[in-house]
């Protein structure tokens, strides 16, 4: 396994989870010893790393991380290194984590926040077809619709925010690859 430049982003609850870190200041074959622990709301889990030639080979058991609370949407968390020798201890790593859900459990909606909601919008924007005034009143009782172009503007910022937040769970638009097919 190559050396890794920084320990993952983003991880999988109910996944082994498997990286390479190593560092010329803390050696294995100078005593260190590696540790990880990742910390979030409601989650708290350590798991260690072995001596790996020049470096170290973390790894968290599929049971370990199958049993972190990790609700549909993900979890933002905080992954932390730390490396030990004697009685010194040190912080060699803190980045934000992204933890997505164990697909085998998770169950209802995984659309974040904004999807849901620019989903409605844009049903409510497929049902405005279809009426044809944007207030009426009957009696005493007044009913407003919220105009179109309002709409628009909503869905807009919410596929903005969709975006982004598919982006933050590593579900960006995957590449386009074009080829040709030629008969020969």
């Amino acid at each position: 396994m190559p050396a890794l430049d920084a320990p993952p982003a983003l991880l999988t609850a109910g996944d082994t989870w498997r990286f390479r870190w190593e560092s010329a200041d803390y050696p294995p074959a100078a005593g260190w010893a590696v540790s990880w622990r990742v910390i979030g709301a409601g989650v708290n889990l350590q798991f260690g790393a072995a001596a790996d030639g020049a470096g170290f080979l973390a790894t968290a058991a599929a049971v370990q991380t199958a049993a972190l609370a990790v609700p549909a949407q993900g979890l933002a968390c905080t992954l932390i290194g730390q490396a030990s020798l004697g009685g010194v201890r040190e912080e060699i790593w803190r980045a934000p984590l992204q933890l997505r859900p164990d697909p085998a459990t998770v169950t209802g909606d995984l659309r974040g926040h904004a999807a849901r909601v620019l989903a409605a919008l844009e049903a409510m924007l497929e049902g405005k077809a279809t009426k044809d005034q944007e207030s009426y009143k009957l009696g005493d009782r007044e009913l407003k619709r919220m105009p179109i172009g309002e709409l628009l503007k909503w869905r807009d910022y919410y596929k903005a925010e969709a975006a982004r937040e598919a982006k933050a769970n590593g579900l960006g638009r995957p590449r386009q690859v074009i080829t040709r097919m030629v008969r020969a």
